[in-house]
């Protein structure tokens, strides 16, 4: 059975190598003064090297989302079960009443400590995508701030 959440496929018959080799041809064909294609060439394949950790950084906190929220799921029925059998037991409408009330808590306390968690890991991984992102952002105004140096 395939996994519908598996995007690694699409990605196979990427080749950022061939990608850098044509933007090579492209530069050596046309000569143009004052422009370093190598750097940029470099520049580029650093940018792609940034997407593709950012997009592997994205595709870990969705496979760690999916498996928190399965594992969730999985808690959920068996606390079901759990709560149907507790109910099953009961003598009275008062008690009926009271093991309906404590049920409603539990689940609720249970459903925001969920969240909150499922929160947490959305947040830390856009965290993480962001700081690679944002690091690749600062890195290349660097390299055009040196680039312009250089051209004098």
């Amino acid at each position: 059975m395939s996994n519908p959440f598996d995007f690694s496929s699409i990605l196979k018959a990427y080749d950022p190598q061939a990608f850098l080799s044509q933007l090579k041809g492209g530069f050596s064909a046309y000569r143009l003064p004052n422009i370093d294609s190598e750097s940029f060439i470099e520049s580029q394949k650093k940018n792609l090297e940034a997407l593709v950790a950012a997009n592997q950084a994205a595709f870990s906190g969705t496979q760690e989302l999916l498996r928190y929220q399965s594992e969730i799921l999985k808690q959920a029925m068996a606390d079901a079960t759990e709560a149907a059998n507790s109910l099953a037991g009961s003598t009275s409408p008062k008690e009926v009443a009271e093991k309906q009330t404590e049920l409603v808590q539990a689940a609720f306390e249970k459903a925001v400590a969920n969240s909150t968690e499922l929160s947490e890991l959305v947040k830390n991984n856009q965290e993480q995508i962001a700081q690679v992102v944002n690091q690749r952002f600062a890195d290349a105004i660097k390299e055009i701030k040196e680039a312009i140096s250089k051209m004098g």
